[in-house]
């Protein structure tokens, strides 16, 4: 049983991190070792937020996506291995995965970073464009049919001049 002062101590922590942003309870329990708390005192704090309901993995993830998909658009992949670094689990992020992209369609978001990013491109030749295109969407998550679906999109119709 921990003490009670580290217990409040570990609490007072805990909040001041969770005031900025929600966090996932890996994330509290990775920031609370880093300020040595013992790991029962981290346990009964997190026991202790998670009844409160100031700590809740499911919440945090909707949050946490919705904010990326809106600031960053990205894609599924992409998201779904930033959720996994915070320690969200696989079934709660596969979960929140399907909520978000029914309201957000991949294929949507994809075209709307395509059109953008194309305009930056506008210097180089056709075949360089449609790579660098590729490459940009990949890294932002979004899965090789999606992709390439994009590209032929913005390439077909002479990039977004015409749409």
């Amino acid at each position: 049983m921990p003490d009670p002062e580290s217990f409040k101590k570990a609490k007072a922590h805990a909040l001041q991190y969770l005031s900025y942003r929600d966090r996932s309870k890996w994330e509290l329990s990775q920031y609370l070792s880093k300020k040595e708390h013992s790991l029962p005192v981290i346990q009964k704090t997190l026991d202790y937020l998670t009844e409160l309901n100031y700590v809740d993995d499911q919440r945090f993830a909707l949050q946490w996506g919705q904010y990326k998909i809106n600031k960053n658009k990205i894609g599924k992949n992409r998201l779904y291995m930033e959720l996994l670094g915070k320690g969200v689990k696989k079934e709660t992020i596969e979960g929140i995965l399907n909520t978000l992209y029914q309201r957000n369609p991949e294929m949507e978001l994809a075209v709307q970073c395509a059109r953008k990013k194309w305009i930056t491109l506008k210097s180089f030749e056709e075949k360089k464009k449609k790579r660098l295109l590729v490459q940009y969407l990949q890294r932002k998550g979004f899965p090789s049919n999606i992709i390439y679906q994009s590209v032929k999109i913005l390439a077909g119709a002479g990039g977004i001049e015409n749409h």
